[in-house]
């Protein structure tokens, strides 16, 4: 089953997850009615138990990625201000308010998201009909992989004292618990992305079926365990990132040789087959714009739409925007700068008009909040007649991995291993900057790396530079780690929790958004308040 297609079995299995809960004790058995009794029996119904899991990450309520997660992800950070489009946005950002629907929204899908997998862990694992092993396993470890990722994002959201649920719900009295204990999310997040890296097999292996491309497989769920580790103080405060963990399992996605740099970045964020689920993607969530059925698209992207060309160009509402200190961290020379934002001397947009809009017309068109740039990563070259689309969304890359694998081993001690060394930093970063400077022969043609290759200098030259990019001087290989990923990663959403993983053990990391008014106390957003109302054991957090 095509993950591009499973809006149509989620809203059926969501009904089943939801309603089956509510039914009243009463000995009455339809035949005919759908229940987590009487659906999960063959093996085409097992298979479909964790899509559900996938489309939460996507966002029934909106909530995933089609639309809120824009905002909740980045608009926290440093990299990206809210515009005027939306005075009443949920910024500024740290003094987020408990009523704001996104996070509410949020909230529900991501829940629904651990519901899906708590059930498909039961089922699957329990289920005495007759199927594969090595598929029976596979699914399992989707399962896993899926409860922990819907975890993650909660925890990176709301902090680990939400509610806690490792089992379907099958009492009334399981539908209102009061807090996790500390750690006790983060140590199920380990273990289940620990056992889907067991169980799940190879990308090379799973995606030979073309339907299966855009399912876990056991490489996305090592860097995911490896990337839990190093958020350790986001997901458990007040603990120290696990490098050497992280290490290891990184190492192991390296070592595969399941995946590459594609030697053309914009491929990473552009639309159709080709392009998506490509050798350097780990994992990405599989967007389907489809008819506008039962009220309407659930399994597409609203990115172009939100956060796309500046206001006044091509329709986009443009209510989130990179900023200045985003346009500055590119190096001269990096053409990736302008694969990333709509901006001086980039690419043009080209109008439902026929209009080809270039900078200088953006900025004419563009009322107020000139100061900010548009985003070009994930987003159509050209205005489309909808509101939403199917680019789908890039989580983890492996140049993600290869920068993660670098931080750990100049954690390690071997910042002084020179640039061939595969045993020192230098090594990894180096490739995700070579490619960096590679000609993109599809790039629009006025763009002089079409032709040109880029031209920022290799990790020992920028060492030796003495260059300082937004007051953080390129002197060490840390420094360049962190610029590396900000501009790699840019819009990608690692920013924020980069900078409050690396804050944790060092606060200077939390300077650039204690300057738009960051405390320790708004690390996490505030429960929603609907959900404080409805539970009476739950607590919220500092920001409630």
């Amino acid at each position: 089953m095509t993950l591009r297609n499973i809006s149509r079995f989620s809203v059926a299995l969501s009904a089943i997850i939801m309603v089956s809960g509510c039914m009243p004790d009463m000995d009455l058995d339809n035949p005919k009615q759908l229940s987590d009794d009487t659906y999960y029996t063959t093996e085409a119904q097992l298979e479909a138990a964790v899509i559900p899991a996938y489309e939460s990450l996507i966002g029934h309520n909106q909530g995933g990625y089609a639309r809120a997660m824009y905002y909740n992800l980045l608009a926290p950070g440093d990299d990206f201000d809210k515009t005027f489009k939306w005075s009443n946005l949920y910024q500024d950002t740290y003094t987020t308010p408990a009523n704001e629907g996104l996070l509410k929204s949020a909230w529900m899908d991501f829940y629904n998201g651990v519901f899906a997998a708590n059930l498909a862990i039961q089922k699957i694992t329990n289920f005495e009909g007759i199927i594969d092993s090595g598929k029976k396993d596979r699914l399992l470890g989707e399962a896993y992989f899926l409860r922990a990722l819907n975890y993650m994002h909660l925890v990176q959201l709301f902090g680990e004292t939400i509610p806690y649920w490792d089992e379907p719900i099958s009492d009334a009295s399981l539908y209102y618990p009061g807090n996790s204990e500390n750690g006790q999310i983060y140590a199920l997040i380990i273990s289940d992305f620990s056992k889907a890296a067991e169980l799940l097999p190879l990308r090379s292996v799973l995606y030979a079926d073309a339907a299966n491309k855009g399912r876990a497989t056991k490489g996305a769920a090592q860097a995911y365990l490896a990337k839990a580790y190093l958020y350790r103080p986001i997901l458990e405060r007040g603990q120290a990132a696990e490098f050497g963990k992280a290490q290891i399992e990184l190492k192991k996605v390296i070592d595969s040789g399941e995946y590459q740099l594609m030697d053309n970045f914009r491929e990473n964020s552009m639309w159709g087959t080709v392009h998506e689920n490509n050798a350097e993607s780990v994992f990405e969530i599989q967007m389907f714009n489809g008819p506008d059925w039962m009220g309407g698209d659930r399994s597409d992207s609203w990115r172009w739409q939100e956060i796309g060309v500046p206001d006044g160009t091509g329709g986009s509402w443009w209510n989130l925007a990179p900023n200045q200190r985003t346009f500055d961290e590119f190096e001269d020379g990096d053409p990736r700068k302008f694969m990333t934002m709509w901006c001086p001397g980039g690419a043009y947009y080209t109008e439902l008009t026929g209009n080809v809009a270039d900078w200088d017309y953006m900025i004419n068109n563009l009322s107020s909040d000139k100061h900010l740039y548009g985003t070009r990563k994930e987003c159509p070259d050209y205005q489309i007649s909808d509101i939403d689309n199917e680019i789908n969304t890039r989580l983890v890359r492996y140049s993600d991995v290869l920068l993660m694998y670098a931080e750990c081993l100049s954690e390690a001690g071997n910042d002084n291993k020179v640039i061939t060394d595969q045993e020192g930093p230098k090594y990894y970063i180096q490739q995700v900057r070579d490619r960096a400077n590679k000609i993109v022969p599809s790039e629009q043609p006025h763009l002089w790396y079409q032709n040109a290759p880029g031209y920022i200098p290799n990790v020992d030259e920028l060492l030796a530079s003495g260059k300082v990019i937004n007051g953080v001087a390129m002197n060490s290989i840390k420094n360049i780690i962190v610029h590396e990923r900000f501009v790699e990663l840019c819009g990608e959403y690692v920013r924020y929790f980069d900078l409050l993983r690396w804050g944790m053990a060092d606060a200077k990391w939390l300077d650039s958004i204690k300057a738009l008014g960051w405390s320790e106390k708004a690390m996490y957003y505030p429960f929603p308040e609907e959900e404080l109302s409805n539970n009476p054991n739950l607590k919220g957090n500092a920001m409630n």
